[in-house]
């Protein structure tokens, strides 16, 4: 039976649960249903079975979307971290923390920013008649490197790409950095009496030491990956061609411009599976062994 404190326990976290229900679980649910059916927004959903699911994998735009954000993958995830490692590992042998503590927050200061203003302002950036990246390989005599980088369909997705490293590195940075203040000192002073290189030190005590932290980042980049939309819509949106189209975008073209709702649902089931797969998988090639 329950119990007076355990009634109020939940009184005082039935208020979390309704709004999880009504903005999270209700809407899930409702998308896992219309994933199933034929719907145009207007009329009554007409259940149709797994037919989007059929329709979707023999879909070659489908997969070209998936593709794309398998790329974006090595940009929202593998450059970061890769970034975010290197530059720790500098900064940690910094030995002025007021130069340490500036780069720090020089670096971060991109992520505090919403994607879709850094994908405007970056826009501008990559403009090909008046943006200062081609003014400026103009100037230094280079103006065959000057392409229309977001309108080319070979540097589209990596000129997306080098904005999402550049808005994840500082955060993985960071998160490094606050990792690296946990670890005993003492065991890279020792390592360093036995002689051991910056490099053995980073390898054998830095990088295993830092596990934890590798794998918040690898979790929350690997989502906003596969989640990726406002900052290739506002860039892009998903062109030229198909060249940046990736799934959420794919979705929001079949929902809201071709009103084909149950297809679009069922595009984003599949991003959701594809969440938990890679989430999964991570925290089995990096849990904690004892």
């Amino acid at each position: 039976m329950l119990n007076k404190s355990m009634l109020q326990n939940m009184l005082f976290v039935l208020p979390s649960l309704l709004i999880y229900g009504v903005f999270l679980l209700a809407p899930l649910l409702f998308s896992i249903w219309a994933s199933f059916t034929a719907w145009d927004g207007t009329s009554w959903p007409v259940f149709i079975g797994i037919q989007n699911f059929v329709r979707m994998f023999s879909d070659a735009t489908f997969w070209t979307s998936i593709a794309n954000n398998a790329l974006l993958l090595l940009f929202y995830t593998l450059c970061p971290i890769v970034i975010g490692l290197a530059l720790c590992s500098f900064l940690n042998d910094t030995r002025h923390h007021v130069e340490r503590s500036m780069l720090r927050i020089l670096f971060f200061l991109p992520y505090i920013m919403p994607m879709a203003v850094l994908g405007v302002v970056w826009r501008w950036l990559y403009n090909p008649a008046f943006g200062p990246i081609d003014q400026l390989l103009r100037a230094v005599g280079q103006p065959q490197l000057a392409l229309a980088w977001l309108g080319d369909f070979n540097w589209a997705l990596p000129a997306v790409g080098f904005v999402a490293t550049w808005y994840f590195f500082g955060f993985c940075l960071v998160l490094f950095m606050a990792g690296l203040q946990r670890m005993d000192p003492s065991l890279l002073e020792a390592a360093e009496l036995d002689g051991s290189s910056r490099r053995q030190k980073f390898m054998r005590i830095t990088l295993p030491a830092l596990k934890p932290e590798i794998r918040v980042a690898l979790l929350l980049t690997v989502i906003a990956g596969i989640k990726s939309f406002d900052l290739v819509y506002v860039m892009t949106h998903g062109g030229p061609g198909t060249s940046t189209l990736v799934t959420n975008i794919y979705m929001y073209q079949q929902g809201f411009d071709l009103r084909h709702f149950g297809y679009a649902s069922a595009v984003a089931i599949i991003g959701m599976v594809m969440v938990f797969i890679l989430n999964g998988f991570i925290h089995l090639a990096l849990r904690e062994r004892r």
